[in-house]
């Protein structure tokens, strides 16, 4: 989940590979394209020093709930827990974690549906937020982290006094993720191929604008 500004815009985090976007790494289908479009974006952030504003109403209601979910996973959950701890680069990778603690650390989510919510409590969570999890913990030098769901009326619910048939005190589904053994190995093993094309797609940007 994104943070503030001056978190977004951290020079350190240009051409990096981050933990958001570090599953295309680790594919079960349509390999080539997902790691081609990656190294593509990495190209383009090193060489422009530009991000696309590509969010939606989705995405600023997780920006806006963050530190709702903050209080509360403090208040029910770990007392200790830090939010938004340093942006992290290491070699070819980089993350920026939610929230920190002397054992662990956190990813919020802030789904904008009840479904969506409970998705997380029947399914679990999906492969980018597994590796996102295994590349935070290996930043962070964590064996342990979770992945919290956390539910809170939108904007839109809010203004028209909507509310969820959800207990206060049980609007946080919370998955634990341990650290995988090996992972970090492959992920060693595939980063030449992504950080070799996006070097080649940065000497074609070099040629077509210097």
């Amino acid at each position: 989940m994104s943070h503030n500004a001056n978190d977004i815009f951290d020079p350190k985090r240009y051409g990096l590979i981050t933990g958001s976007k570090c599953s295309v790494l680790f594919p079960k289908r349509s390999a080539e394209v997902g790691q081609r479009q990656y190294a593509k974006e990495l190209a383009n952030n090193m060489y422009f020093r530009f991000y696309d504003d590509t969010s939606t109403w989705q995405t600023e209601h997780g920006h806006l709930s963050e530190s709702s979910a903050f209080e509360y996973y403090q208040t029910y959950f770990d007392k200790k827990a830090e939010l938004h701890p340093p942006f992290v680069a290491f070699q070819d990778w980089g993350g920026s974690a939610d929230s920190i603690s002397e054992d662990c650390g956190v990813d919020f989510k802030c789904p904008t549906t009840l479904k969506g919510w409970l998705d997380y409590l029947h399914e679990g969570i999906d492969d980018q937020q597994y590796h996102q999890a295994q590349m935070y913990m290996m930043l962070y030098h964590r064996s342990v982290w979770y992945i919290c769901a956390y539910l809170l009326e939108t904007s839109r619910m809010a203004d028209n006094g909507m509310t969820y048939p959800v207990p206060y005190n049980k609007r946080m589904i919370r998955i634990k993720v341990e650290k995988e053994e090996g992972w970090f190995e492959k992920l060693e093993a595939i980063t030449p191929k992504i950080t070799d094309m996006r070097d080649k797609f940065y000497n074609e940007l070099l040629k077509q604008f210097n």
